[in-house]
């Protein structure tokens, strides 16, 4: 299995009331980046993971691999942990909360969507489901965040699915998130912000 690099140290902002002094960010940990596809048939989810037990340790993190059925539609829920302490500590929570300032890019050779040309070796089509007003209120556009995604399978084949977290905070009072981002990146240009999280699945998709 191939394992591309994971960015283990991702910074969240943290919020203050009107008028507080302006805060230092925290210090977030991702160790584990979770999918589960839930099938519209609705048959039994199935989920796989990337997990680096020590975080920005010594060992290497490993990839569970991901056999999912040709011809299918499923909702997949991406999530990110921080599995160093106990209990578990839910990252994806505060990528919602700041649901204005990130976004999950889907890409890789088994991929067709907005972050990824179509090509003759993609094997799976994918769409954004959730948007930023679906975590809060939020100002400006109402743009896609990706923790929720529809992938439509095609025929039997396998491939590369790779998941990257992006956070694009405002810099000099703008915002770095704007429309268009996941078009940008499959057309190669460089976006703003910084990886959080860039992890590669092994996607194998067989006939039932």
């Amino acid at each position: 299995m191939k394992i591309h690099a994971l960015i283990l140290t991702s910074t969240i902002a943290a919020c203050t009331e009107p008028g507080a002094d302006a805060p230092s960010d925290e210090t977030e940990i991702i160790t584990t980046v979770k999918l589960t596809f839930a099938p519209e048939d609705g048959s039994a989810p199935i989920s796989a993971s990337f997990r680096d037990p020590d975080g920005d340790g010594g060992m290497s993190g490993t990839t569970d691999p991901l056999a999912l059925a040709a011809g299918m539609t499923y909702a997949m829920q991406v999530e990110f942990l921080d599995e160093l302490g106990t209990p578990t500590e839910n990252i994806t929570r505060e990528i919602e909360e700041e649901a204005e300032a990130h976004q999950v890019f889907v890409l890789g050779g088994a991929v067709a969507g907005p972050a990824a040309t179509d090509s003759a070796a993609a094997i799976a089509d994918h769409m954004y489901t959730d948007l930023e007003s679906d975590y809060g209120a939020n100002t400006g556009d109402d743009l896609p965040v990706g923790l929720i995604n529809t992938i439509t399978t095609r025929a039997a084949g396998t491939g590369e699915l790779v998941i990257v977290l992006r956070h694009m905070p405002e810099l000099n009072g703008q915002p770095q998130k704007v429309a268009g981002l996941a078009e940008q990146l499959a057309a190669g240009d460089a976006l703003p912000g910084e990886v959080d999280a860039n992890v590669t699945f092994d996607l194998d998709l067989t006939v039932q």
